[in-house]
């Protein structure tokens, strides 16, 4: 039997949105504090402030998306003056 044929009919229409996920995986805050280039305490302190998007799983675990990670980045920036 063809492996994608039982796997197939397991998928419903609505996972279609939940599987984009799979393949940009939640960053953990170790990660988001490389991918920001701080410490793993700032990226708390920011989370504790609320002034970072993130995802909390199972009550305590902490995650974040890496595109959100990339427009809060773009929103810290500050325009020079002329």
């Amino acid at each position: 039997m063809n492996n994608k044929a039982s796997i197939s009919p397991l998928l419903r229409s609505h996972d279609t949105v939940s599987l984009k996920y799979v393949s940009r995986p939640l960053l953990d805050i170790r990660e988001a504090a490389i991918r920001l280039g701080c410490s793993e305490r700032f990226v708390r302190r920011l989370v504790q402030e609320r002034r970072i998007p993130f995802v909390k799983l199972g009550g305590t675990r902490l995650r974040f998306l890496d595109n959100d990670l990339d427009q809060w980045i773009a929103g810290q920036r500050i325009e020079a003056i002329r």
